[in-house]
């Protein structure tokens, strides 16, 4: 078997090869819908895609995009794994290990927040290792109980069965009780994509200098994300006094899944707070779903990486799961958010 890799120019993205293997693995036109994809993370100015060739035919790839990240005080390049896959008949052969190597050589702190366990191992065995645990976590709004049947009958009688077992914002108003008079102090401000100015971008920045890592938040980086999803999210403004207090993103009402179990919710995309406010994590979750509240939407739960104060919750693994990089060093205090972690906040 002659196993060749390659790194793919732009123009090679329409190359009649490189549709067929997207075809393949995403479904007819699926290579469409990638290239979309691609071409948004090229954007960022430097996306690298690798592909193992089996006798002239593209059988897998593995791919990495370019933000700017600060870690430990300093500006450094950090690529984002993302669309790695070999066809099923090509497994088994070493080409997933050999792909992300090649990678690994040329994207510094090469890195991954979901993977599969096959793909953990090979990037473990490639070089990357723990940089900071993630906590996917659910809260409820409307429905706890039902989840957690969902997720019971599964294990107990190998069906996923549900239960109409919702209460419009039960955990919401009981979460809320001591946390009235607080939230009055504040005005809650709508943030458009075509609001988004420096002033936004600052706060951002300046808000996440106490973490050890983060991705760093200029204009051209919110512009760039967030155009991605325009028309799919929503972005408050928390002030008080006139000055901004925190700001957060969400995703439209969806029809999400947590562990196996399905429900109608939102993501958090996004979640800064001033070091100075006395907001808490909480206080903006409750936020976010007054805002749902208030035009009679509903929704039974919302997904975020951040922990607080806010019961129950369904911490989903547990303890946590790492984001691997090859940056060699564990970190105590990092931001991480669904806004550029999770394709599924994209759909």
């Amino acid at each position: 078997m002659d196993v060749t890799y390659k790194f793919l120019t732009a123009e090679e993205f329409h190359s009649p090869e490189y549709v067929k293997l997207q075809n393949k693995i995403h479904g007819k036109n699926g290579h469409a819908s990638r290239l979309k994809r691609m071409e948004h993370y090229a954007a960022m100015g430097d996306l690298r895609v690798i592909v193992a060739i089996i006798d002239g035919k593209m059988v897998g790839q593995a791919s990495a995009y370019r933000v700017k990240a600060i870690i430990e005080g300093k500006e450094q390049p950090f690529y984002w794994s993302c669309d790695t896959f070999l066809l099923p008949e090509s497994r088994g052969y070493g080409m997933g290990k050999h792909l992300q190597n090649e990678l690994h050589k040329v994207c510094p702190n090469f890195s991954s927040a979901w993977y599969s366990p096959i793909n953990g191992i090979i990037k473990r065995k490639c070089g990357g290792s723990d940089l900071i645990d993630l906590k996917f976590t659910y809260y409820p709004v409307s429905n706890f109980c039902g989840l957690m049947w969902q997720l019971a009958s599964t294990k107990l009688f190998k069906k996923q069965l549900t239960t109409n077992a919702h209460i419009p914002f039960l955990y919401y108003n009981l979460n809320k009780l001591f946390h009235k008079n607080k939230l009055k102090k504040y005005e809650v401000v709508e943030i458009h994509y075509s609001d988004l100015d420096e002033e936004i971008a600052e706060f951002m920045e300046n808000s996440l200098k106490g973490y050890d890592f983060h991705i760093k938040r200029n204009l051209d980086f919110l512009k760039w994300t967030y155009g991605w999803k325009k028309g799919r999210y929503h972005m408050l403004a928390i002030k008080r006094d006139g000055r901004i207090d925190a700001v957060v993103a969400f995703s439209n009402v969806h029809n999400a899944t947590h562990v196996i179990a399905r429900f109608k919710g939102v993501s958090i995309l996004d979640l800064v707070i001033s070091p100075d406010s006395q907001l808490t994590t909480k206080d903006v979750l409750l936020y976010v779903i007054q805002y749902h509240k208030e035009r009679k939407e509903k929704i039974e739960g919302v997904i975020t990486f951040e922990q607080m104060n806010y019961f129950p919750k369904f911490i989903y693994p547990i303890p946590s799961v790492p984001l691997l990089s090859t940056y060699g060093k564990k970190l105590q205090k990092g931001y991480i958010c669904l806004l550029y972690t999770s394709d599924a906040a994209d759909e």
